[in-house]
């Protein structure tokens, strides 16, 4: 590697640890844009009802609802963003997605990265029995389709385990 590409790598990650601090619900925990002062600014004139998540018109799940002070298109918004964050730098191997309790309500995680708490709004608004119910009907198909995006994803154990140095 160049001088140059070198300096680019440490840059990118010094500027990725500064965008994208880690929390301390579970350890190691990547959490992109949680707060409400950093909600994603969305476009008031044409937002639509549902938002499906998903990756090249396959659909994980569509959220339906606004939940805890975001309106559902802010949801989709940062959800989409730690997608992105997911399928470049996770491990989204089938399991590694994953259902855990924040604060009592069903959080689904991708390797170390929050993707999205469900509540009961949300199993309301899909017709599910539970937001449990739902949290894993949206990891099991998550974990399903996101796998097949990921470039480290479909390389063998082996190979993706090892380091470039």
């Amino acid at each position: 590697m160049t001088k140059y590409t070198v300096g680019l790598l440490v840059l990118c990650m010094v500027l990725l640890g500064a965008v994208l601090p880690a929390a301390a619900q579970p350890e190691d925990e990547v959490v992109i844009l949680a707060g409400e002062d950093e909600k994603p600014i969305t476009d008031a004139r044409v937002i639509p009802d549902t938002f499906d998540i998903g990756v090249n018109g396959y659909s994980f799940f569509v959220i339906r609802t606004s939940a805890a002070g975001f309106s559902a298109a802010e949801r989709a918004r940062i959800v989409d963003t730690r997608v992105v964050h997911i399928l470049s730098y996770a491990d989204v191997r089938e399991h590694q997605v994953r259902v855990e309790a924040i604060r009592g309500k069903p959080t689904i995680y991708v390797d170390d990265v929050r993707l999205i708490t469900v509540y009961p709004n949300d199993a309301e608004a899909a017709g599910a029995a539970s937001s449990w119910d739902l949290a894993n009907s949206w990891a099991a198909s998550t974990a399903c389709c996101l796998q097949n995006y990921a470039p480290l994803a479909n390389l063998p154990e082996a190979v993706a385990a090892t380091t470039v140095e």
